[in-house]
């Protein structure tokens, strides 16, 4: 069956759960970042503040739930943010900290599951945080980016499209050429600027 097919199965048939995860990440002054991520479902309503250092390194973390199934869950998982600060997010094994940090008895399942979609959300945004200049710069393919991403050490590896059996030296030659390039207008462009200040 291909998804419209099960999709179709519900028609005239009741939701019984909804889940809804949200994620808003934010450039702020001093190179830093704030991301807000927000779980809402049938028996939850969360939030969760992320202050990162521009090294996307945890500064400050804070959270609240307005909904939960049970009166203990409103201040125990929250009390144990705090020792998420110094986790630096876009290195590999952020999501394993988080556990090793916060263990099982002491956390949430849902309090997991928010940090590791901010976690998530930050690891993708952080790449248009880092280059977004450059990007109005370069017109790169979607395969010369692809190959530039798998010459990233946190990139390559991680999933499919990032699976090492597909470097193509060509291709990162010629993305790589671009790339040097748009370095090259980019300092021309801060040059400018900084003589006419």
């Amino acid at each position: 069956m291909d998804y419209r097919a099960i999709c179709k199965l519900v028609k005239h048939h009741r939701q019984t759960f909804g889940r809804t995860v949200k994620n808003e990440i934010y450039k702020i002054e001093n190179g830093r970042m704030l991301a807000i991520t927000r779980l809402h479902d049938d028996h939850h309503d969360m939030d969760l503040a992320i202050l990162l250092s521009e090294s996307f390194c945890i500064e400050e973390i804070a959270g609240r739930m307005d909904r939960t199934p049970y009166p203990c869950c409103e201040t125990m998982p929250l009390d144990v943010l705090s020792r998420l600060k110094g986790i630096v997010v876009t290195e590999r094994g952020g999501i394993r900290q988080v556990r090793e940090r916060i263990p099982r008895e002491l956390g949430c399942t849902h309090i997991y599951e928010i940090i590791e979609s901010a976690f998530r959300a930050i690891f993708v945004s952080s790449h248009s945080i880092l280059y977004g200049d450059l990007e109005k710069l370069i017109d790169l393919c979607p395969d010369e980016h692809r190959q530039l991403g798998l010459n990233d050490p946190v990139l390559a590896g991680s999933c499919y499209a990032f699976d090492l059996d597909a470097v193509d030296p060509d291709v990162l030659a010629s993305a790589r050429k671009k790339l040097e390039e748009a370095l090259r207008k980019r300092e021309k462009v801060r040059a400018i600027i900084s003589s006419s200040v």
